[in-house]
């Protein structure tokens, strides 16, 4: 899109329409930045003919601004990245505000999937003793999602969702709930077992109307949530979990028992096992690690909120090792899967590569890591996204003698779907894995 610029008379023009929140009658408007892609925007609104400059500006990521006011009539609404100027807009619609309109924009997504939600905030009060409540899902990472609200404590297999099946980039209508103290526990649609959130206590107030924002998080597949009252601040709640999983690529016949703040891995687990995520405290947390039945002294891990993690067990029963490896399961493009290689070959040492259909995917990949070598962070393993397919050709080498140590011929890489390639065992004796992460 493009905008020609105009002269000074125009732009003072625009500026009679776009006044302060104190002349009475004004509409309000204000911008949630729910977005992780786009660290600070700004909104322009511009009438017909008219230029203008930013009236939300320089909104930070997780923040929401505070009000404009703005004379009721048309404009072309513009999000931009902040300081970019409305020709370069990431969005733009038409909107037309009334006397004493007030409503609140909420910008998501990541870098390249921007998207915009929108809040009326004229909703009348419920009746005395309950609250009005709506969801909107600003991660459509995350798919479709169930919301709770119940008595601490319930277990949700015996509960009905609040908000049942809500897409991303999408809004339910609001609903009535007797006030009072909730636990707020978001899940996969359908999936009560599939827990992304948990809040012990949300107090719902009396005659409060609420909008409950989800929010992406680090590894793609848990959630945050805003609470944001009508004409109210903006509350954030952090998740208080990461996921873990472990993978034991220690030589020979080891069994290998793990566990994070208490919280068990994998229970005499062999060489080649890959665990199943598991839901563990955030902040630095002991970790519990026997080989053979034989306790091995490894430092705490520090946790970030919303992270997903592989504990990468190597080596041997007498020298073990391990990483942390972060884990991105942000969905691929549609068409796309992602997938990266995890060297886990103790039996080897040498770094080895992948193909994806006879094209490089990672290469250079040494043991205890699933990065080239030299690089750094954890996301740029899944910076390769290859086409889906139900006959893919996988191939891992040793990237120093060139010799080829596994292949998979008929290879389902699901569309939207993420992988790891696990690489275990010797140049002798190698194993692959090619687990489904999500």
């Amino acid at each position: 899109m493009s905008i020609i610029r105009r002269g000074a008379l125009l732009s003072a023009l625009a500026a009679v329409a776009l006044t302060g929140c104190g002349n009475s009658g004004n509409a309000q408007v204000r911008l949630v930045n729910a977005s992780a892609g786009y660290p600070s925007l700004d909104v322009y609104f511009e009438q017909s003919g008219t230029g203008g400059t930013a009236q939300l500006s320089n909104v930070a990521s997780g923040s929401a601004s505070g009000y404009a006011g703005i004379t009721p009539t048309a404009y072309t609404v513009y999000f931009t990245s902040h300081g970019v100027g409305a020709a370069n807009a990431l969005s733009s619609r038409s909107e037309t505000f009334s006397n004493s309109a007030r409503r609140t924009y909420v910008a998501y997504g990541d870098s390249g999937s921007f998207g915009v939600m929108e809040i009326n905030e004229q909703q009348g009060a419920p009746n005395g003793g309950y609250a009005s409540v709506e969801v909107l899902n600003a991660d459509p990472d995350a798919g479709s999602l169930d919301v709770y609200l119940t008595s601490p404590g319930i277990p949700l297999a015996s509960a009905s969702p609040n908000f049942g099946a809500v897409a991303g980039g999408k809004s339910t209508s609001f609903s009535a709930i007797p006030q009072g103290t909730y636990e707020l526990r978001v899940t996969g649609a359908g999936k009560s077992t599939d827990l992304r959130f948990d809040l012990p206590a949300l107090k719902l107030a009396n005659q409060e109307v609420l909008s409950l924002i989800i929010t992406e998080t680090p590894g793609g597949y848990l959630v945050n949530v805003m609470a944001l009252p009508q004409k109210g601040s903006l509350v954030t709640y952090t998740n208080p979990d990461a996921r873990v999983r472990a993978a034991i690529g220690l030589a020979g016949a080891s069994s290998v028992t793990a566990s994070v703040a208490g919280i068990p891995l994998v229970s005499a687990a062999p060489a080649a096992a890959v665990g199943t995520y598991q839901l563990v405290p955030t902040g630095n947390q002991p970790v519990s690690l026997a080989v053979n039945g034989t306790g091995v002294t490894v430092p705490n891990a520090t946790l970030t909120a919303g992270q997903d993690y592989t504990l990468l067990v190597y080596g041997n029963a007498s020298s073990v090792s391990e990483s942390w490896l972060p884990d991105s399961n942000v969905p691929p493009l549609s068409g796309y899967a992602s997938v990266r290689l995890v060297n886990a070959m103790s039996g080897s040492g040498d770094p080895i590569s992948l193909a994806v259909n006879f094209m490089p995917v990672a290469t250079n990949v040494p043991l205890g890591t699933d990065l080239p070598s030299g690089a750094t962070g954890g996301s740029s393993a899944y910076d390769t996204q290859v086409s889906a397919t139900t006959t893919g050709t996988v191939t891992v080498t040793d990237y120093t003698t060139s010799q080829t140590l596994y292949t998979q011929s008929t290879a389902t890489l699901g569309s939207g779907n993420v992988y790891s390639m696990f690489m275990f065992g010797s140049a002798s004796t190698p194993v692959g894995v090619l687990s489904q992460d999500r």
